[in-house]
């Protein structure tokens, strides 16, 4: 006992001081993360990685020692793998070895040098950032529209999707529920892995239907509590009442099983069982107390730490496989603050504590998947919200004011790899008709219409295809259809919601001569 809590502390102590040299704001936070010296790049080059130091340190060998670590270790830690002259410009090379015992692909790797006979880390240690390099699919993505849907497993085996030109929809995948039996084996970096034959049938079935269909889709990945408490993060078992947890990256069995995860769904779902264009890592990871949990002792900076690591494990797991594609992270409305910071982390400030992590370890392409919700969520008007104005300091966001975040991400700060803009989805919102139908329609209408005017949303995704007897109770009838099947005015509103005659009833409703009048575009 005394041994995990040691480790414990160990690791808030290592998350608090990355803080102090990493959580910085406004456009100082990619420079302050940068080192003068130390490994500058971790590149796949055919089948070797190649890496590339920056900078000159002094060492009393006159040697260079790298170091490749697992995703859990720090500061001298790990094995030493090569060795080079000591020397500005400084590059070593070796295999990958991809899906072996000796596998380099989820590894990061830190200069070390010897000061006084003593090993001492120089600079971050770098991950490598282009695991699509060593990808055996590159399989076509379904690019098709933005229209999209959380659509009511019930009602898979209808037409409801073609009958509203839907064009993309998520889709939950709970990985505790995947590793939860057996009947499908992965043999991955020379251990075997079981999962489950009935969970897999699920998604073999859901995935290729989509695609048939010319439907784009996205696999939530979320990490639910069973009765193996493996892939559940040390600092996320004092409580059992969450819906879902951290991911464990900080034991050696659980980061082994997250990669195999991460590899047997990004090759099992990039050709012969269907194709997974988008994978969304957790769902509202900032939401602490619900939906990430992590005891609220560890503080934002663990939490935001660790998820990181996760978030790039299954970035090169998944593209690694299938080197098309994308991987998104997950945040809620709360874009400034949080109405309970005890339980909830801001967006904004947690995406920023992603971004620095990322960039620490070696910037790489992840998206982000943001849920834009009315504030409250009660309030069935999309066109006016009180608490979400356009303005950099708005507290929540919205589809009122989603240009905040693009704007946000827009910046030379937030430009992944290629100097371009992040992807952005809105993954989860929707409209209540307890306000009546028509405000729900019209609300529908309009954030589906502000979408469409951002160029940097990728797909808007309706939160509801069917009313949810619980949340109705909650004041949220959020459905296209009622609980008994009826359609809705949303339903019919959202299947033409590119037509003219649809924008200009939405306008007579909301009392504006054109709808495009309300539009932010960008």
């Amino acid at each position: 006992m005394e041994k995990r809590t040691s480790s414990l502390r160990h690791l808030t102590a290592a998350a608090a001081a990355l803080l102090a040299v990493a959580l910085l704001s406004g456009s100082s936070l990619r420079a302050k993360a940068a080192e003068s010296a130390g490994v500058k790049t971790a590149l796949i080059q055919g089948g070797n990685v190649v890496v590339a130091t920056q900078g000159s340190a002094s060492s009393s060998d006159g040697l260079y020692h790298l170091y490749a670590q697992e995703v859990y270790q720090s500061g001298t830690q790990g094995t030493e793998i090569a060795q080079a002259p000591a020397a500005a410009g400084a590059a070593f090379a070796f295999p990958l070895n991809k899906n072996t015992a000796d596998s380099n692909l989820f590894r990061k790797f830190q200069l070390v040098v010897l000061q006084n006979g003593v090993p001492t880390a120089v600079g971050n240690a770098k991950f490598i950032t282009n695991p699509e390099s060593a990808a055996t699919h590159t399989a076509k993505r379904h690019d098709a529209g933005k229209k999209g849907l959380l659509p009511a497993a019930a009602l898979l085996h209808g037409n409801q999707l073609n009958a509203l030109g839907i064009r993309q929809i998520t889709y939950n995948l709970p990985i505790g529920n995947l590793c939860n039996g057996s009947g499908v084996s992965y043999t991955y970096n020379g251990k075997t892995y079981h999962f489950s034959q009935a969970i897999c049938g699920q998604y073999d079935f859901l995935v290729p239907q989509m695609n048939k269909q010319g439907i784009q889709v996205s696999l939530i990945i979320l990490n639910n509590l069973t009765a193996d408490p493996t892939l559940i993060h040390p600092l996320s078992r004092d409580f059992a009442g969450a819906n879902y947890y951290a991911f464990n990256t900080a034991e050696p069995a659980a980061v082994e099983k997250l990669e195999a995860i991460a590899s047997f769904l990004g090759s099992r779902y990039s050709g012969a069982h269907g194709t997974v264009d988008n994978w969304i890592i957790g769902n509202e990871v900032n939401a602490r107390q619900e939906w990430n949990y992590m005891t609220p002792g560890a503080g934002m900076t663990v939490a935001a730490c660790e998820y990181e690591k996760a978030l790039r494990i299954f970035y090169n797991g998944i593209r690694s496989e299938n080197a098309n594609a994308r991987i998104y992270t997950s945040i809620d409305y709360e874009w400034n603050g949080s109405d309970n910071v005890a339980a909830h982390y801001a967006g904004r400030p947690f995406l920023d504590a992603i971004l620095t992590f990322g960039v620490m370890g070696g910037n790489y392409d992840w998206n982000l998947a943001i849920h834009p919700y009315n504030a409250p969520l009660t309030d069935p008007i999309a066109w006016v919200q009180k608490y979400a104005p356009r303005t950099a300091d708005a507290r929540f966001d919205t589809m009122y004011n989603i240009n905040v975040v693009t704007d946000y991400l827009c910046t030379p700060l937030y430009k992944n790899t290629k100097g371009q803009v992040r992807y952005i989805k809105c993954s989860e919102q929707g409209y209540t008709s307890t306000g009546g139908e028509q405000l729900q329609a019209a609300s529908v209408i309009y954030a589906y219409r502000q979408a469409m005017a951002n160029r940097y949303i990728d797909g808007f995704i309706l939160a509801r295809e069917l009313d949810d007897a619980g949340e109705i109770a909650q004041g949220l009838a959020t459905g296209l259809l009622n609980v008994d099947l009826t359609p809705k005015m949303a339903y019919t509103w959202y299947a033409n919601a590119d037509s003219a005659n649809v924008a200009a009833a939405a306008s007579a409703i909301i009392g504006v001569p054109d709808l495009n009048s309300l539009l932010v575009k960008r």
